[in-house]
């Protein structure tokens, strides 16, 4: 009978939401019980007081691919978090598993903000020591940090890397991307249409469009990938090429997109090699995310470059190798997801140590 269709299909609810949904779950599933299966018309109040509301999410933005790689994925499922505005219901996750593109999900009558992103912030195991979530419940506030660099450990994977006073280190962030609604309302009689119970005529043009609101997800990238790639006079004289580049954000805000004005290093060894013809010159690449640009008018974007030679030496020039790369950040950030940057640097022809013949190319690609 109808009444029995309706109590199947909100049992969903409970798979998707926290425990206080579940709790108006319950209340209501002792109500239906009482109703007979008695032909009659259909009254507001012995229908789920949630609608089925269909979601549909663009990646081609995120900078993500949903696509398995190598037998995985690289989105594990979407976490579509409500803010209620009534101040009486706590914020809940709703979560799409298995197809990340599209589904159904059952959302409470009320009106809310909506924050939709990859994965969960209770998935602590999976973020742990790239990213941390701040001020969770509000739409406002919520917020990744990109994790601060244990000392022990960067100062033994980059030895000669001399900090300045107030630097800050991170760990490169995971891959992250979201979209967001600062208002959603899910109204009565939007549980009638959504449960096919009254045509869509119904409800009103915004009810039909607050009903559909969630199949126009576009998800933003939070985290760009910046590829660096170097120029080297005697690529073969060197060993390893310590990188560090300083100017990009440590958070960002979920809800806006929007980074704050706190600039960090990132520490990295430029691996990619490619070498001319002649064996001594070439180029040497690397990558990493980052949660992007910082704002205002005073962005500043600098590579500096430890170098350690085939003899284990350390390359000591007259002036450090330092480049200002402000100009390159702003000017390709726009146009794409990834951020590409260039530097070049002369270095004395050293012989010894390991032979050309015995590096291997390691291509460094960003997807």
């Amino acid at each position: 009978m109808k009444n029995n269709r309706l109590k199947t299909g909100f049992l969903e609810v409970i798979s998707g939401m926290r425990h206080y949904a579940a709790m108006m779950v319950l209340s209501v599933m002792f109500t239906l019980s009482n109703v007979s299966c008695e032909r009659r018309p259909l009254e507001i109040e012995n229908l789920p007081p949630a609608a089925l509301i269909p979601v549909k999410i663009d990646w081609s933005q995120s900078g993500i691919n949903v696509s398995p790689q190598n037998g995985a994925t690289m989105v594990h499922r979407v976490s579509l978090r409500f803010y209620p505005k009534s101040g009486i219901m706590p914020v809940f996750d709703v979560y799409l598993e298995g197809n990340v593109t599209e589904g159904l999900i059952n959302v409470p009558v009320g009106q809310y903000s909506v924050i939709v992103f990859n994965e969960s912030v209770d998935d602590h195991g999976y973020w742990e020591g790239r990213i941390n979530f701040t001020d969770v419940n509000s739409f406002q506030d919520f917020a990744a940090n990109a994790v601060t660099h244990v000392e022990s450990a960067r100062t033994q994977q980059f030895p000669f890397y001399q900090s300045q006073s107030g630097e800050k280190f991170i760990t490169e962030p995971l891959h992250l991307a979201s979209w967001s609604i600062e208002h959603f309302e899910v109204t009565e009689k939007m549980v009638l249409v959504s449960y096919n119970e009254k045509p869509a005529s119904y409800i009103s043009a915004e009810e039909n469009e607050m009903l559909h609101a969630l199949t126009k997800i576009k998800m933003r990238a939070l985290t760009r990938p910046v590829n660096v790639t170097a120029r080297i006079e005697n690529l073969v004289s060197t060993h390893i090429n310590y990188l560090a580049m300083k100017g990009f954000a440590s958070k960002v805000y979920m809800a806006s997109g929007k980074t704050t004005q706190s600039p960090v290093t990132h520490l990295f060894t430029l691996t990619g090699r490619r070498y001319d013809s002649n064996g001594r010159n070439g180029t040497a690449s690397a990558g990493f995310y980052s949660f992007g640009r910082t704002p205002g008018n005073n962005e500043s974007y600098k590579i500096g470059a430890d170098i350690l030679f085939v003899t284990g030496e350390l390359y000591k020039p007259a002036q450090p190798l330092l480049f200002d790369v402000t100009n390159q950040v702003k000017a390709n950030y726009d146009r794409q997801v990834d951020i590409d940057v260039e530097i070049g640097y002369n270095l004395p022809f050293i012989e010894g140590g390991i032979a050309v013949d015995d590096w291997e190319d390691d291509v460094y690609t960003l997807e």
